[in-house]
Formats: C-alpha cells, sequence, structure tokens
C-alpha cells in the first residue's frame, strides 16, 4: 500500500472517531499513566460519541482481565475515582438526591441509575445513616428504596457488558467537571467535630401541625370538585399561616437569633423555568428568598424554618394544580387548536405564576394585618438575617429576565387557571 492510500485511510479512521486494532494486552505493559489516558479517551467518547466508544471499552475490559493488581485495574481505577470525586463533591456544597438529579439531567437515566449505586457506596463507607444529618440520611433512604447498593460497581475480572462500562465512564465524565455548590449543611468531614443539624423542627405540636397541613393538601389535589377543595385549602393555609406568626412572635420574645436555613427544591423537565418562576413567586409571598441553579435544575431557598416548610408545601400544591389544569385544557381543545403544544403550556405557567404571585401578596397581607404592627419588627429581622447568609452563600448572584414571546391562549388559560386555583382567603382565627 502507498504512503498516500495510508495517510487517507488514517484520515478516515481518525474522522470516523475508530480506534485502531489492538492485540490482546500483555500483564505488566500497560504503564498507571497510559492507563489514565486511555480511561480519559474513553469517558470523552463514552459521553460525547457513545457509538466510537465500544472499541475502547473493549480494551479497558481485556487490560482489567489481564491485570495483576487494582493498582493497573482500569475497572477498579475507574470505580475508585468516582467515589473520590464523590467525596470531594459534598465538600463542594453537593448533597446525595441533588447530585444525582443533575446527573441525570445531564446524562441519562442509566446513568444516573449507575451513580445512584456509587453514592450508596460512598454513604456506607462513612458511615453515613448514623454521622449524618438528618437531611441527608433521608436523601440517602430514598436512593436506597430505589437502587441496590451493590458494593460491585464496576466487575475488575474483564467481563463487565459495554452498558455497565459505558454508564461508569459517563458518570466518570460528568463528575470530573462538576462545579462547586453552596454548603447547607455539614459535609462528611465537619460530621465528627459539629452536632449534627437538627430538623427543622422537633416539637410534638409542630409535628402534629404538618401531618394535619399535609393531609389536607392532599385531599385538596386528589378531588374533583372545586369548592371542597377550596375549603380544604383555605383550612390548610389559615392553619399554617397562623403557625408560621405565632412561632416567629415566640422566638422574638425569647431573644431567640434567627434560624436561617437552606434547603434545595429540585425542578423536574419539561418547563423547568417556568415550574421555578412558580416556586420563586411562592417563595417571595413567604418571605423567602430563592436562587436558580441551571445547571442543577435546582432552586436554594433560603428563610426560618416555618417559611419554608410552607414554601415547599404550597408549590406542591400550586404545580399540582396546574398541572392538572394545563392537561384538562389539551384534552378538550382540539388536536390542531395548539393547547397542546410546548409553547401553549410554556405561556400557560408562566401566567399562572404571575396571577399566583399577585394572589398570594394579597392573601400575606391580609393575614399579616391581623396581627397590627408587632409584626414588622419581626419580620424585619427575619429578612435582614436571611439577606445576610444570602449576601454570605451568593455574593455573585445575577438577577434578570428572559425575553420571551408566549402563546397568547395559553397565557389566557394560565391566568384563568391561577384564578381558579385554590387559595387561602388570608384569614387567621383568633
Amino acid at each position: 500500500m502507498g504512503k498516500n492510500s495510508r495517510e487517507r485511510r488514517e484520515a478516515r479512521r481518525r474522522s470516523h472517531g475508530s480506534a485502531p486494532r489492538h492485540t490482546a494486552p500483555e500483564a505488566g505493559s500497560v504503564t498507571l499513566a497510559e492507563l489514565n489516558d486511555l480511561i480519559s479517551m474513553a469517558a470523552r467518547y463514552a459521553a460525547a460519541a457513545p457509538r466510537a466508544a465500544g472499541p475502547r471499552i473493549q480494551l479497558l475490559n481485556e487490560l482489567a482481565a489481564a491485570a495483576e493488581s487494582p493498582q493497573l485495574n482500569p475497572a477498579s481505577l475507574v470505580a475508585g475515582e468516582v467515589l473520590s470525586r464523590i467525596s470531594r463533591a459534598w465538600e463542594y456544597g453537593w448533597q446525595p438526591q441533588e447530585l444525582v438529579h443533575a446527573l441525570r439531567r445531564h446524562t441519562s437515566a442509566a446513568a444516573a441509575a449507575w451513580f445512584s449505586r456509587a453514592v450508596l457506596v460512598d454513604a456506607r463507607r462513612s458511615d453515613a445513616m448514623q454521622q449524618a444529618p438528618d437531611t441527608w440520611r433521608t436523601q440517602l433512604g430514598l436512593l436506597a428504596a430505589r437502587h441496590d447498593g451493590s458494593a460491585t460497581l464496576l466487575s475488575p475480572d474483564g467481563d463487565a457488558s459495554h452498558a455497565e462500562w459505558e454508564t461508569a465512564l459517563v458518570a466518570l465524565d460528568f463528575i470530573r467537571d462538576l462545579p462547586r455548590s453552596q454548603l447547607l449543611v455539614p459535609p462528611p468531614s465537619q460530621w465528627g467535630r459539629v452536632r449534627r443539624q437538627a430538623s427543622m423542627h422537633t416539637n410534638e405540636g409542630h409535628a402534629k401541625t404538618i401531618v394535619r397541613v399535609r393531609a389536607l393538601l392532599a385531599k385538596a389535589e386528589s378531588t374533583e370538585f372545586a369548592p371542597e377543595a377550596e375549603a380544604l385549602t383555605a383550612k390548610a393555609q389559615d392553619i399554617m399561616t397562623r403557625h408560621a406568626i405565632d412561632e416567629a412572635l415566640l422566638h422574638d420574645d425569647a431573644g431567640d437569633p434567627v434560624d436561617v436555613q437552606g434547603i434545595r427544591v429540585l425542578i423536574d423537565h419539561p418547563y423547568a423555568l417556568e415550574k421555578a418562576r412558580l416556586l420563586d413567586v411562592v417563595a417571595r409571598a413567604n418571605r423567602t428568598r430563592a436562587v436558580w441553579n441551571d445547571f442543577a435544575s435546582s432552586m436554594t431557598l433560603l428563610g426560618v424554618p416555618t417559611d419554608l416548610e410552607q414554601v415547599e408545601m404550597l408549590f406542591t400544591s400550586a404545580l399540582v394544580q396546574a398541572t392538572r389544569a394545563m392537561t384538562q385544557a389539551g384534552q378538550e381543545a382540539r388536536p390542531s387548536a395548539g393547547e397542546r403544544s410546548s409553547g401553549f403550556r410554556k405561556a400557560f405557567l408562566s401566567a399562572y405564576a404571575t396571577r399566583i404571585g399577585e394572589r398570594l401578596a394579597a392573601s400575606n397581607a391580609e393575614a399579616t394585618s391581623a396581627y397590627g404592627t408587632d409584626l414588622v419588627p419581626v419580620f424585619q429581622r427575619q429578612a435582614e438575617a436571611i439577606d445576610d447568609e444570602f449576601d454570605r452563600l451568593f455574593p455573585h448572584v445575577t438577577s434578570g429576565s428572559r425575553r420571551a414571546t408566549f402563546d397568547a391562549r395559553g397565557w389566557d388559560a394560565g391566568m384563568r387557571a391561577a384564578d381558579a386555583a385554590v387559595l387561602p382567603a388570608g384569614s387567621i382565627e383568633g
């Protein structure tokens, strides 16, 4: 074969992303540096061009079968690096569920499932179920309910399947470029030096209130009769608002410092930005600050514990009602009417959020007016403490709005649905 022909053939091979043919590796013939380079290349191909990753995955399996020690076994190296970077992610502010949620958004369900197993393996190594804060242990429990925590993430014997290798490499590629987040709870390195963070509330009275409110909201969301739903949700809001204000006044009278905490709410696609905007207006109406993280597809909420719980419950209930109304509008419309289009649904949710924000603000003003001027200094101190914590965690945050062309029918339907949504009148019983 002439030189030009060989060069053309090599160029075609590179353009199609195919790997050169390999002979079976011999034990001890590959250095650690070469292995790491091969793993990095395979991870990039698995993430960006999975069809071209096959030859590299086959070579990794062959090297694993021929490896004489874990230090030179590519399967052990990949699993070990993923676990090491998971541990590092906790120190950067990430928490179990949100890390899996972010990986799922940027990769695949299969990669997220494999990564969930890795998170559970890391949890056993750190004794998280005994040492971690309550919210951390709750998240691990939810992951464990859906995924097994097999200690073997990738077979070191050279018999791992192509799919297993691909999901592991995709997860590795993702976590290598993971940005920092904000520390809302103590990371593993602090579990032995600080007291376990208490749950938002531990008193029996509060627990009973939350159970009662959640039960009322669940009934309101499940009923098909609007008057019944309105009565149930109004009662739930009255109970929660009364409880929140009473707690604020009680802590202020006792001279307690303002307890500002942070939580993250995971936002699912599609229409994540529109759902996030709905959460933002609910947060603003309840004295809570919110920050959207597009990479993680989540909202960080900062506020006092009672308000944070109220925001989560109101958002969940409002989103259930919005989704039901939006789906119903699509089912009742003619197939060609446009009510099932993406533009219609985005406009629907945006209008719904706008109108819900107006209604919540009015409801909140009516509720707090029943307490007169006593609440003004209390809420002022809360706002200052929340702002201080916000500035500490997000010193470089920016705010703005997106320019968008809304579907007029979707906007109108969203406004009507928000007007019909079940919200409290704002009254507080004595």
